[in-house]
């Protein structure tokens, strides 16, 4: 049988070299039927199929020798020949979780998650809710770092009659962002999920929590009086909007929450400590220093001392003349051994007295102490501060309630933050008329609140352009090496437009470096290719994206190219991947005959300095393989104005320069290209044959051969 089956692989490579296509399909047939664990024959059969337009038969030749790549742990083989399959039909959805699998397992992990992204598309399109809630918990499982994917899972959670395990993964995203105090991003998300939980007073909180930090007080403290209505001694939102009111340093309803929260708890000293700043800030000084002298025991005993101490200090300032004022800062100073300051105090009493006239009065240390030898409790003071009876009975139940109103239209929520229709927060109220002796919280008979609309919450998860400083002087200060090693970097990270930014400014004050030009055709190499892979249509069937859905939660975080906070989670996966599996892919692929998924992979690992020039050649390679001859010449020009080309690199780019130009019939180019190969070393390849050759076709009269001896010499 061996010796039958060689004979048939001799027939067919024969009948390959003549380009008999059918006959040599004809004898990989019976060898696969001979021997079907013959993988590579099986494979040559599948791809000489498809060569002759015989895709579906090629499909399961493919599949069997996808699946003992896979088995054996070859999976960037694996990879290639299900990308085959793919092109061969679309159509087969199970394709897309394969190459998933199989680039995670590989360590891709940024392909990994552009082709469950494709999967969840398709589940989408045709109504598969619980497909794509699997699809996205395996995306998390993948990258729990992934923001982007851990949104969209919680947004169709809650919209799928999962609301706890949604609102659960929210609140997961926003302690992460919590963290990193990134309000712009916290503040899209309370928009994006309000309005699936409408009735989520947590969630309210949060937003004008929010609001707070991001400066927007007035409209934090609407929110919050809008949710005391329905619970008017709720400490929480009390402390919240006292909080708002002490920020807009508007002191009268500041002092009456921090009252309304005494009332509630009258041993609260953190409270009466705030009560008490307010007081002093709105000029209230004898109501504060009354506040004060009743609860300082209670601070003392608690070892709130410093509390006292910086209160009673400012009232000194403010008080220069009350005794009450000066007797309680000098207990406080002997009691915190501020020996200094209790001399001033000392010093300003002896010359106040008046002569021969002694006032005596218990100080705070001497009741303190005697409270310590005597061992007893001092009891509390009750305190009763009722509310004017007129205020109370002006409220009435007539009153008409703010309400909080999100009105967002209801569009496909997706992860694309920045294109969320804002959520408008709105309270309406009538006013009623107030007793002058009674400070309002504001909670009935505010003015009506401004929404939250889109001048207000229109925020992006992108942060913009700075304002640009004003340009120095050309030159001024620059050092040209560190602008270099700075373009060095930002070719490297795959920055291209931020290094033709800094290119320009470079030429501005250093027109004649070469080393500047060369980076900069290599850049504009990059952004021409950028443009060209954008344009890029590939058909897929039942797999193309409608105007809307092209604007999905995986891109739209993207929308700022020159400072991404929130990259896509592809890119920024790729980022972190390993350059060498992305290159080898791309050899796989290229192998395959799959130019446009090579070039790609080939442009992920270029990232990798060590591997720009190994990857601009092949990407060159599969230009020229497309037909693509300019872009071709330009990878290969590339290549060879890196800083970082070595010379067996820069003779082999010559050469594939020259035989790209041959190819294209550029021949007097190709001709130059091939004598500065000759000329270097004129054993290289075929490189005489193809001067000598090129000259014949020409007319060009052989150069005579050189007088020194052929032999090379070596040094090595």
């Amino acid at each position: 049988m061996a010796a039958n089956k060689d004979k048939l692989i001799e027939s067919a490579q024969k009948s390959l070299k003549k380009k008999q296509f059918a006959r040599a399909i004809k004898d990989y047939l019976k060898v696969v039927d001979l021997d079907p664990a013959d993988v590579r024959s099986r494979q040559k059969l599948a791809e000489l199929l498809v060569k002759t337009n015989r895709g579906p038969e090629a499909y399961e030749h493919f599949e069997a020798v996808a699946k003992y790549f896979s088995t054996n742990g070859f999976y960037l083989k694996a990879i290639a020949i299900y990308k085959q399959m793919q092109r061969i039909d679309p159509s087969q959805v199970s394709l897309f979780s394969r190459l998933a699998e199989l680039n995670e397992k590989q360590g891709l992990i940024g392909n990994a998650m552009a082709e469950y992204r494709n999967l969840i598309s398709y589940y989408e399109r045709n109504e598969m809710v619980a497909d794509v809630i699997k699809v996205l918990e395996k995306m998390r499982d993948m990258d729990e770092t992934n923001l982007n994917v851990r949104v969209k899972l919680a947004e169709v959670l809650a919209t799928n009659d999962r609301g706890d395990e949604g609102l659960a993964e929210f609140e997961a995203v926003l302690e992460t962002l919590s963290e990193k105090n990134d309000f712009d991003k916290i503040l899209k998300l309370y928009k994006m999920f309000l309005p699936l939980f409408p009735n989520n007073e947590k969630l309210k909180m949060g937003l004008a929590l929010t609001l707070f930090e991001k400066g927007e007080l007035e409209k934090g403290v609407d929110i919050l009086n809008g949710l005391l209505q329905e619970k008017p001694d709720n400490p929480d939102l009390l402390r919240l909007v006292a909080r708002g009111y002490n920020d807009l340093k508007d002191w009268e309803h500041a002092a009456f929450a921090y009252k309304q929260l005494l009332d509630l708890d009258p041993t609260d000293l953190e409270t009466r400590n705030l009560y008490i700043q307010v007081l002093l800030d709105s000029g209230q000084h004898q109501q504060s220093l009354e506040e004060l002298e009743e609860w300082k025991d209670s601070f003392f005993k608690s070892d709130r001392v410093e509390m006292l101490k910086e209160h009673y200090e400012a009232l000194k300032e403010l008080l220069p003349e009350d005794r009450t004022v000066i007797q309680t800062l000098d207990s406080i100073y002997e009691l915190t051994g501020d020996g200094d300051k209790l001399l001033d105090i000392i010093a300003a009493q002896d010359e106040d007295e008046e002569q021969g006239e002694v006032v005596l009065e218990e100080t705070l240390s001497d009741s303190i102490l005697a409270s310590a030898e005597e061992d007893i409790d001092i009891p509390g003071l009750e305190i009763d501060l009722p509310l004017d009876d007129e205020a109370n009975a002006e409220a009435s139940d007539e009153e008409v309630v703010d309400e909080l109103i999100l009105d967002v239209p209801e569009e496909e929520l997706d992860l694309d933050l920045d294109m969320m229709d804002d959520v408008e927060l709105t309270t309406e109220s009538e006013p009623e008329e107030q007793s002058d002796s009674v400070i309002n919280l504001d909670l009935s008979e505010s003015d009506e609140l401004e929404s939250l609309g889109d001048d207000d919450l229109e925020l992006s998860f992108a942060l913009g352009d700075e304002d640009e400083a004003a340009p120095a002087a050309v030159g001024g200060g620059r050092d040209l090496s560190t602008d270099l090693e700075e373009l060095d970097f930002y070719i490297q990270q795959g920055l291209y437009k931020e290094a033709e930014k800094l290119c320009t400014d470079v030429m501005a004050y250093a027109p004649d470096s070469e080393e500047c030009q060369q980076k900069l055709n290599i850049i504009l190499g990059h952004l021409n290719e950028e443009e060209q892979e954008d344009s890029v249509v590939v058909p897929k069937v039942d797999l193309e994206l409608s105007s809307e859905e092209e604007d999905d939660f995986f891109t739209a975080l993207d929308d700022d190219a020159e400072k991404k906070v929130f990259r896509t989670d592809v890119d920024e996966q790729i980022a972190a991947d390993d350059m060498e599996s992305h290159y080898n892919l791309g050899i796989a692929y290229r192998e395959m005959g799959l130019f446009d998924d090579a070039i790609s992979e080939f442009g992920k690992a270029e990232r990798d300095p060590s591997r720009f020039v190994d990857c601009q050649t092949l990407k060159g390679l599969c230009y020229a393989d497309k037909g693509d001859y300019a872009n071709a010449e330009l990878m290969y020009q590339q290549a060879l104005d890196s800083p970082h080309l070595e010379d067996e690199q820069r003779l082999s780019l010559s050469f594939e320069l020259a035989s790209l130009y041959e190819t294209s019939e550029r021949l007097e180019e190709a001709l130059s290209s091939y004598r500065v190969v000759l000329a270097q070393d004129e054993s290289y390849r075929n490189v005489k044959e193809k001067v000598a050759e090129l000259q014949q076709s020409l007319g060009i009269a052989s150069e005579p051969e050189p007088v020194a001896s052929k032999e090379r010499i070596s040094f090595l």
